[in-house]
């Protein structure tokens, strides 16, 4: 009897062994982790790609219904561009029940739907990556709004959406010439008038929405990077923009003009962080062209490159991704 309690006693594990064979676990786990979160991040980058591809798919369908793409934003309606493409991303039930010409303010807004759709939450306008909430109290319409994580570009050229004119995203003011992409105020452009080549064109991409981030614009005035879909109690009418010191076309429109993840950098313009294209994924952002393909492009790209691939027909000769 004695004999077989020594056995047992041989055949247990000591504490040592026992910490030893948890630190060896412990190790294996930090070691299999970031292999985890990079496949993680991989899947997401992949949703993102699709809900960009959905996007583009949808403006074509658009310009093939209508005969031109949406506008980037509709004045005085302040309706944007992609409230224009809902019927094509399976919410016309939402679109049909929209006042197109607006107002959006809860204060203001006579079909109460308007102010509703900008809380309405609809997941291919938000990249898994970005981690945003899925609403957020905006004062000035006083409601609830969902932050868009994209942006239709509407220049190569200009970054600014306030000081000197001409703004990113303006139409033709006062013998200003119209924004220089393929997206601005009251925007009408057909594919045909894309001289650039439609690969080689870029039609939306990723941007970070945060209300946390706030510096000044070329005006001098402390603003938040706010993006949104649907509609908008703040964008400027043409005979607004003798008042305002800005465009605020930010809250849908970007523009190639601004370095990749300027948002990012800490002594970037305010302009450029509102306007810049950005992400959380890893050193890059992707981006969807006028043909319908969708890209990943590095932070590193070539900056002739990357503006000549926001404007629409400014025959830029070397805007080769490979």
């Amino acid at each position: 009897m004695f004999q077989s309690c020594v056995k047992a006693r041989r055949n247990a594990f000591t504490l040592v062994e026992l910490l030893v064979v948890i630190a060896i676990i412990g190790i294996l786990i930090g070691m299999l982790l970031p292999a985890v979160q990079m496949v993680r991040e991989a899947a997401r980058r992949v949703q993102c790609t699709n809900h960009i591809k959905q996007q583009s798919l949808a403006i074509l369908d658009f310009e093939s219904a209508n005969g031109s793409l949406p506008s980037g934003f509709s004045t005085p309606g302040m309706t944007m561009w992609s409230a224009y493409i809902l019927p094509f991303i399976e919410q016309n039930n939402l679109y049909e029940g929209l006042d197109k010409e607006g107002p959006w303010s809860r204060w203001t807004a006579v079909n109460p739907n308007n102010p509703a759709a900008l809380g309405t939450y609809i997941g291919i306008f938000q990249c898994p990556s970005a981690n945003v909430d899925r609403s957020q109290y905006d004062p000035l319409p006083d409601t609830d709004r969902v932050p868009c994580c994209y942006l239709a570009c509407a220049s190569g050229l200009n970054n600014r959406e306030s000081g000197e004119r001409p703004w990113c995203g303006m139409g033709a003011y006062e013998g200003l010439p119209k924004s220089d992409g393929i997206f601005y105020q009251n925007s009408e452009t057909r594919l045909s008038e894309i001289l650039d080549g439609l690969s080689h064109t870029i039609l939306v991409g990723e941007s970070l929405p945060d209300q946390e981030v706030w510096s000044d614009d070329y005006s001098g005035n402390s603003q938040k990077v706010d993006h949104w879909y649907i509609g908008s109690g703040e964008l400027p009418s043409y005979d607004d923009f003798p008042e305002f010191a800005s465009a605020e076309c930010s809250e849908c429109l970007g523009s190639t003009a601004c370095p990749i993840n300027s948002i990012k950098i800490p002594d970037a313009p305010g302009n450029d962080k509102e306007l810049s294209f950005g992400s959380r994924h890893i050193q890059g952002v992707n981006m969807g062209f006028a043909d319908g393909h969708v890209r990943f492009l590095a932070e590193t790209v070539d900056r002739s490159v990357w503006s000549a691939l926001g404007t629409r027909s400014f025959g830029e000769a070397d805007t080769n991704l490979d």
